[in-house]
């Protein structure tokens, strides 16, 4: 059942049928709210310090359904409302040039976990563990050390420490990168939220149920 509910799902967001090449990407707005959060990253990173906006993208790639991306790039941005970017690539989690070596792996095991993030609060939480994972080097996640440093609210931060605490040798889910040389890169994988399986489910049991209530009697 979770792997035919995954490859629903996949086919949902398109992912099956994605040319990988000049995609057009459509940023709508934050998914559940978000939080700001204070950042410094260091080298072997290059040096950049701020403040963003914490909190997962309603993306749509080529006019298709929205589905839900996390920003993996410091460096660039991009702006709710605009016309939708041209030229970007999908590319694999390992086909990222991310900071961090260990970046793929563990951005897929945070994904796998199923963590529920709808509200302000865990979505920032969530960008915040995976900004850690892309860009920390230093070998282990803190987000108050090493060279990849983020604060927000004390829930958030507290929520995030737990999560990246909680990675463990976890299976870990494929990810995906949604690549631009101009504009943010965004992550996402075709796993869907923990609700989202229930309310599938249910659904699946719900015309199973009126199948056999059809079936003609004997």
């Amino acid at each position: 059942m979770r792997h035919i509910v995954r490859g629903v799902v996949a086919a949902a967001l398109g992912v099956v049928a994605l040319d990988a090449s000049a995609l057009n990407v459509d940023f709508l707005g934050f998914g559940h709210g978000s939080q700001t959060v204070s950042y410094s990253l260091t080298a072997p990173n290059a040096v950049k310090s701020g403040s963003a906006s914490a909190g997962g993208f309603l993306t749509s790639v080529n006019g298709g359904p929205s589905f839900e991306t996390y920003c993996v790039d410091l460096y660039q941005t991009i702006n709710f409302a605009d016309p939708a970017y041209p030229n970007y690539t999908l590319v694999t989690g390992a086909a990222h040039a991310f900071s961090n070596p260990n970046a793929n792996l563990d951005l897929g095991r945070l994904y796998a976990e199923g963590h529920t993030v709808n509200t302000a609060v865990t979505e920032a939480a969530f960008q915040m563990a995976i900004w850690e994972i892309a860009y920390e080097t230093s070998g282990s996640y803190d987000l108050a050390h090493g060279s990849a440093i983020f604060s927000g609210t004390s829930g958030a931060s507290t929520l995030a420490t737990s999560w990246l605490a909680g990675l463990g040798s976890a299976a870990s889910a494929g990810v995906l990168v949604l690549e631009n040389r101009e504009h943010q890169d965004v992550i996402y994988a075709p796993v869907p939220e923990p609700e989202t399986y229930a309310l599938m489910a249910a659904g699946l049991f719900a015309m199973g149920f009126v199948a056999r209530r059809q079936r003609p009697r004997r």
